[in-house]
């Protein structure tokens, strides 16, 4: 974890978030690897409730790009490419820092960025250098309240919308397989039943005599 260990040294093991876990305004935990590190840098490493997380590598428009943790695993630490900001007021709501960020920091991420050929990254102090309007404590703590509202609201209306496309697609299916079956206008009793035409049509194609071809005859011949 960036210092050479003696040769004796006892390890643990770990879980560890890396940059793969750190997304935009989420974490993704379904997948948590672990890591054989000493005391000394567990404890170094150790996420607390309230860490705000920040990716330092990746895609150029992914810079700086995380959220806040809140405990979710147990005895967590965090890979260097992750960067940990620890608020110095317990009171104040990180996930308004973490909003601000991944919303109007994130040109700053990018035009602060360096690239490689295939990398980009962004310092931790150039990440901290980051200008936030910092409001009062009861004031971040509402507007947090209501970021958390819409976004809630914005997943019920799109799972509702996903409900309605499967929907439409069964009705869709069913009106086709009844206008395939004539049923979708009153149908004659002495009416031939589509299923009844689409079999003689097929027969009829299948007794057809198939058209010969022939060879084509060479110039001159």
């Amino acid at each position: 974890m960036g210092k050479k260990r003696p040769a004796d040294a006892v390890l643990v093991e770990v879980p560890y978030l890396r940059v793969a876990n750190v997304q935009r305004g989420w974490l993704r935990l379904d997948e948590i690897k672990t890591l054989a590190v000493t005391a000394e840098e567990r404890d170094r490493l150790l996420l607390k409730d309230g860490d705000i997380l920040m990716n330092e590598g990746g895609d150029r428009d992914k810079l700086g790009r995380g959220w806040v943790w809140r405990d979710q695993v147990p005895d967590c630490i965090h890979q260097n490419h992750v960067f940990r900001v620890r608020l110095k007021n317990p009171d104040f709501p990180p996930e308004f820092i973490s909003h601000y960020a991944n919303e109007f920091g994130q040109s700053y991420f990018i035009d602060q960025g360096t690239q490689t050929t295939n990398l980009a990254s962004i310092s931790k102090r150039r990440v901290m250098a980051l200008p936030v309007p910092v409001p009062p404590v009861a004031e971040a703590r509402e507007i947090v309240l209501l970021i958390t509202a819409a976004f809630a609201r914005a997943d019920r209306l799109e799972a509702e919308a996903a409900r309605d496309r499967a929907l439409l697609d069964r009705i869709e299916a069913a009106i086709l397989a009844k206008a395939f079956r004539g049923e979708l206008v009153p149908q004659e009793p002495n009416d031939e039943p589509a299923s009844v035409l689409l079999d003689r049509i097929r027969a009829e194609r299948a007794a057809a005599p198939k058209p010969k071809r022939g060879r084509a005859r060479k110039a001159g011949g």
